[in-house]
């Protein structure tokens, strides 16, 4: 089921990434046409298992995703 329209791949792996945190199966959808810049810059689906659907909403509706990891200077 579809929970989530990410504006690029980067947005899409950090939902999966955030719902992965709480068990909760992911699939990311989207088309490539050229693999090294298409799939950064289209829309991403995020689809969950229907069963997974509420508790995946709930989870995004706080807003809380992970945060990207502190590179050294």
């Amino acid at each position: 089921m579809l929970i989530y329209e990410a504006g690029n791949l980067i947005e899409g792996q950090m939902v999966q990434a955030r719902l992965e945190q709480e068990g909760i199966p992911v699939r990311l959808r989207y088309e490539a046409i050229h693999t090294l810049i298409a799939s950064t810059f289209h829309r991403v689906e995020v689809l969950v298992p229907v069963e997974w659907a509420e508790q995946a909403q709930q989870i995004l509706s706080t807003g809380a995703l992970p945060s990207e990891p502190d590179l050294p200077d």
